[in-house]
């Protein structure tokens, strides 16, 4: 089973939020905007997030509450940097 994360900007306003996930880029026809990166397994896909929450932390104004709170929601399958959220998803191989 691959596990990917997927992280979707609905319009170039939010496209900041989508990169600082880290994460190629690629546009659709409609205007949004959308993130995607395959891993072996959940335990990676939530490490991937965890350093990008530390690097929003360091980067930023937010603050160890704040941070705390990232890890548990990337322990519930999500992470929100500003204003995109990303969802880790257990895909069965094709």
């Amino acid at each position: 089973m691959k596990t990917i994360i997927t992280a979707t900007a609905p319009t170039a306003y939010q496209l900041n939020s989508l990169a600082s996930f880290g994460i190629d880029i690629k546009k659709h026809l409609n205007g949004s905007y959308i993130a995607t990166q395959e891993f072996y397994n959940e335990d990676e896909a939530k490490k991937y997030l965890k350093a990008r929450a530390e690097n929003w932390y360091y980067n930023t104004s937010c603050n160890e509450f704040e941070l705390q709170d990232m890890y548990k929601d990337i322990e519930n399958g999500y992470l929100t940097l500003d204003a995109v959220t990303a969802n880790i998803e257990n895909k069965k191989d094709e």
